[in-house]
């Protein structure tokens, strides 16, 4: 465009000026280079010259899931089809070189079921024989929903100042460790294609993941939590400053809500964080920060607070619980407050530091009751409860330090060491202290592979990673040794990381955005997990947010199992959980080699395996190898062996063999036996008692499956798996089951 323009210009001129003296003619050509050079420029395309812009993807996905030998807990998921599809849609204006308007559309569609109003408010319920009802998206049975990324934004311009604000339903933002952070190091294969991948090829997406899995980073470890509301980033200002606040009212920010105090009890909606609905819970988040201190660095302060309206307490779900069936006393709200100074950046060009020390404090708004009920209603009444007033109580602060330092000091050989300390009651929810991707209650549990890939409040300890590369291949070797500050309940936490995923889809329970459902809910025949025995198990009664009754429960894409490790029988008709300090121990050795060349081609063919030891146990085990050594409350083996093949550069295979084992000694059954006592028409009374025994955990499941994805056309992908899984649970056969599990999906990019 530049060389015929000029050309044509200075054609013209030089036609111009041939009549002239020579060196009027130059006189003339050196005064019209400007006028020129700026005509040439105003014909070139510029972003002010396209001030609408529009891009995004388009998904089709198909699962299926099939029991070939189902447990009764999954009777009513034997087989099941789901089929969807979803548009996004990212909008860019720009009217102009300093403002610049964006918004996120996302469209989901469900071609499965119909939209019901009954279902709607009571989400948990099966459906009947005559209605056809959506199950993948959302419990909620909305035939089509909105996803994440439905929100707007501006983005400001002018100097040294520059900034965006953005409100919507789901906007992403990070800010330091223990404040507002994500964090999991669980590696990603090439076998687990998920649903938000960004635009690449497939050659890309295998080297990417097959020659280096994703442990952090990347858009399936996002450092980023999810919030709805309004979010702003002044990301510019004079003297290499920078700001960001966040005002948000998420569903499960709500103490009503929380664990299935209101949203589980049939609120409707299900925006993963949504703004809009009054949930009588707020976010509040602010930050700034310096960069560049001697060069590198960048120190931060932060501040992180939920705080809770006080008509929570008449929550007709929040109320009952709190009054008529528990013994907890008068209802509290617990606003909670964290606040922090981090501190990150290059100390040298080999080694990377980041830091965060945080102070937590919680605001606790206890409520009493009064016997004038003349300013409530009948319902309130009946209850036998008002509020007469509350009284505010501040905790004392509580201290979480993590650090994190990178160092690459030995040439292909980079070596990372985290350490972390967190006293027993410091509770950040939207940090790399809650072990879940949703902020749940705060109790007191030991989870599995804790400190070395997620971590919990109460905990201290040391994380070690070494990841060299070499010609051909990689490994990764990792060793966490953590131990709680203080004596905690022997209630530990699992989650199954070989076919958890999968399992929590088939269920009928299943949803993406409302985590922490008891898994078998769902079921219409009303069978359920055999499950081993928690906390409270002689009743269900008592506030849902304490409760810890063991049994599976749902995460965010991932399926968790709970059990108290009691010492005998007695202990539990008692109601006496063993108290210990609980170390946790973690090894992992995954490595990957590209034998291609073993066969004389120029494809790659890698060969990826992880095999994994962890342990929870009430004295310090330098390597958890099996069950009865050092005490353990449980122990756990994982592998994963999973080879790619590149059939062409377009067309790539991949394969999955994988076993994962979880055992303990220190599991019971509590199982109910009811009977009835008098048997007038006058009175009956129904009794139910019960009978523990000894039920150790011996889990064994398996995975074997085999995939695809191939670039059949420009910036468009299928992909396809699928995978037979089994479960054995060696002591209660009963919830054994195996599965089959088939999912393509195509995705095109525009």
């Amino acid at each position: 465009m530049r060389k015929p323009v000029s050309s044509i210009l200075l054609a013209s001129c030089l036609g111009a000026a041939w009549a002239l003296p020579p060196q009027l003619q130059l006189d003339s050509l050196h005064a019209a280079m400007d006028t020129m050079s700026n005509n040439m420029e105003s014909t070139l395309l510029g972003k002010d010259d396209l001030p609408l812009a529009v891009s995004g993807y388009m998904a089709f996905r198909l699962k299926n899931f099939q029991y070939s030998e189902p447990s009764p807990w999954v009777k009513d998921d034997r087989a099941r089809t789901a089929v969807d599809a979803t548009l996004n849609v990212n909008v860019v204006a720009m009217p102009n070189s300093y403002i610049t308007l964006f918004t996120n559309l996302s469209f989901p569609f469900d071609m499965t079921g119909t939209y019901t109003n009954n279902l709607a408010k009571n989400p948990t319920n099966a459906p009947s024989n005559d209605e056809r009802v959506l199950y993948d998206h959302s419990t909620d049975y909305y035939s089509s929903t909105l996803n994440e990324e439905f929100n707007v934004g501006v983005d400001i311009r002018a100097g040294v100042f520059g900034a965006y604000v953005t409100a919507g339903g789901v906007i992403w933002a990070n800010a330091s460790p223990l404040t507002m952070w994500e964090r999991e190091t669980m590696a990603r294969f090439s076998w687990q294609y998920e649903l938000y991948e960004d635009e690449k090829t497939v050659s890309t997406y295998y080297k990417e993941k097959s020659f280096k899995p994703v442990k952090e980073g990347g858009r399936a470890f996002w450092t980023n939590r999810s919030f709805g509301g309004v979010f702003g980033n002044v990301y510019q200002l004079p003297a290499n400053m920078k700001a960001q606040f966040l005002v948000s009212q998420p569903m499960d920010a709500d103490m009503g809500t929380r664990d299935g105090l209101r949203m589980y009890g049939g609120q409707p909606g299900e925006l993963e964080m949504i703004g809009t609905y009054d949930l009588r819970g707020s976010v509040y988040h602010g930050r700034i920060a310096k960069e560049k201190i001697a060069d590198n660095l960048t120190v931060g302060l932060n501040y992180l607070g939920v705080v809770y309206d006080d008509g929570t307490v008449y929550e007709p779900e929040f109320r009952h619980q709190w009054v008529v069936l528990s013994d907890f006393g008068t209802p509290l709200l617990l606003n909670n407050h964290v606040g922090s100074i981090d501190i990150k950046g290059n100390v040298t060009p080999k080694l990377f530091l980041m830091t965060d020390i945080a102070l937590n404090a919680v605001d606790s708004s206890i409520f009493y009751q009064s016997g004038q009920t003349k300013d409530y209603s009948d319902q309130d009444r009946k209850s036998g409860f008002s509020a007469a007033g509350k009284t505010d109580k501040w905790s004392n602060p509580e201290v979480g330090v993590y650090l994190k330092a990178q160092s690459k000091h030995i040439e292909g050989w980079p070596l990372t060491i985290e350490a972390a300390y967190f006293s027993q009651n410091f509770y950040s929810p939207y940090a790399i202290t809650n072990p879940s991707r949703f902020p749940g209650w705060r109790k007191d549990e030991a989870y599995l592979n804790g400190g070395s890939l997620r971590y919990s409040s109460n905990l201290t300890g040391v994380n070690l990673k070494l990841e060299p590369t070499f010609n051909r291949g990689y490994f990764d070797l990792q060793y966490g040794q953590h131990r709680q500050v203080v004596e905690g309940k022997d209630v530990i936490v699992f989650n199954y990381r070989l076919n958890g995923r999968n399992m929590w889809e088939s269920s009928n329970s299943w949803t993406k955005h409302k985590p922490l459902f008891v898994a078998d809910s769902g079921n219409y025949s009303g069978t359920a997990y055999v499950n081993r025995a928690g906390i409270e198990m002689n009743s269900e009664e008592g506030v849902k947010q304490y409760r810890q009754r063991g049994g599976l429960y749902g995460g965010t894409w991932e399926l968790w199992e709970s059990f108290a490790a009691y010492d005998n029988a007695g202990q539990i008709q008692e109601e006496n959980v063993p108290m210990h300090a609980k170390w946790e121990s973690y090894f992992s050795f995954m490595g990957g080699y590209d034998i291609g060349h073993w066969f004389r081609t120029d494809r790659n063919i890698m060969m990826t395996a992880l095999v994994a030891l962890s342990g929870v146990s009430n004295s310090f085990a330098p390597l958890a190898v099996n069950e009865k050594s050092f005490d353990m409350l449980l122990w756990s083996f994982y592998g994963q062996f999973e080879p790619t093949i590149a059939i062409t550069t377009k067309f790539h295979m991949v394969g999955i063999l994988g076993l994962e084992t979880f055992r303990s000694d220190k599991a019971y059954l509590a199982e109910s036996i009811s009977s009835t006592v008098g048997q007038s028409s006058e009175y009956k009374s129904q009794v139910n008692t019960f009978l523990y025994k000894k039920a150790p955990i011996n889990y064994r499941e398996t995975a074997l499956g085999l995939g695809f994805d191939w670039d059949f056309a420009d910036r468009v992908g299928l992909h396809v798996r699928y995978k037979y899984m089994t479960h054995s649970d060696e002591t209660v056969s009963v919830n054994d089951w195996h599965s089959h599990y088939i999912s393509a999906e195509t995705k095109a990019w525009f």
